[in-house]
C-alpha cells in the first residue's frame, strides 16, 4: 500500500487476506474529517484507532490502526471495546480491524515476574471478593485454561470496598464457584492486579 493508500485510510489487502488474526482492545478512536463512499457502499470515515493487541503466544502490545470505518459502526467501537484485527506477521505495528472476522480465542504468552498469577497468589495481599458476573473472555492462559472476565466487588482486605473487572484463568474444577453472589478468596498484587484463589474454595 502506497502513500495515497495511507492518506485515504485504505487497508493493506495482503495483511487483510494473510495477516495474523488477533484481538484489539480499543484505547482511543479519533475520527477525521475525511469521508469516502466506494462503489455505492455505506459512507466511511478515516479514523485513527489506538489499541492493545493480543495474538497467540505474544505479550500484549500497542499498535495504531489508520483505516476507513463505516460511519454506522463508529458508535459501537469506542474505548474498551474488543474487535478482531489482522496483524502483519513481519511488522506487528501494522494492524487493521477486520469487521468480517469472528473474534478469535487467543492463547496468551506465559507471564513471569511480579505480574504473574503464580507470584501474586504466593506474595499478594489476601482479600475477599464477591463475584457479580462472569463472561468467557475468549482468552486462554499459556497452559490452555479458559480466561473469564469477572466483575467483582472487593469487600474485605481493603480500606474501602470497590467494584472492578478482571480477566482470570478459571480451571474446570472452579466452575461450581462461578455464580453471582459467590464469595471468593483472592490475592491483590502490588500492581493492583487481582487473582482469585480458586484452590482456596468459597469464602463464605
Amino acid at each position: 500500500m502506497g502513500f495515497f493508500g495511507n492518506l485515504l485510510g485504505s487497508t493493506d489487502d495482503n495483511v487483510m487476506a494473510n495477516g495474523i488474526l488477533g484481538r484489539g482492545e480499543i484505547i482511543s478512536l479519533s475520527a477525521s474529517g475525511l469521508t469516502m463512499r466506494v462503489n455505492n457502499s455505506l459512507q466511511e470515515r478515516k479514523c485513527t484507532i489506538a489499541m492493545n493487541v493480543l495474538i497467540d503466544g505474544v505479550p500484549p502490545f500497542q499498535a495504531t490502526a489508520v483505516q476507513r470505518i463505516q460511519e454506522i459502526l463508529l458508535s459501537k467501537i469506542g474505548k474498551g471495546v474488543a474487535v478482531p484485527v489482522r496483524v502483519d506477521p513481519s511488522n506487528h505495528s501494522k494492524v487493521y480491524i477486520d469487521f468480517a472476522a469472528q473474534m478469535p480465542v487467543i492463547t496468551m504468552a506465559r507471564t513471569t515476574g511480579e505480574n504473574s498469577a503464580a507470584h501474586i497468589l504466593e506474595h499478594g495481599k489476601p482479600i475477599k471478593v464477591i463475584l457479580l458476573s462472569s463472561v468467557n473472555a475468549k482468552l486462554k492462559n499459556a497452559d490452555g485454561v479458559d480466561g473469564f472476565t469477572l466483575s467483582l466487588t472487593v469487600y474485605e482486605g481493603v480500606d474501602t470496598p470497590y467494584q472492578t473487572a478482571v480477566v482470570n484463568a478459571v480451571p474446570a474444577s472452579a466452575l461450581p464457584l462461578m455464580y453471582p453472589g459467590s464469595k471468593l478468596h483472592a490475592k491483590l498484587g502490588a500492581n493492583g492486579i487481582i487473582i482469585v484463589d480458586w484452590a482456596a474454595g468459597s469464602a463464605g
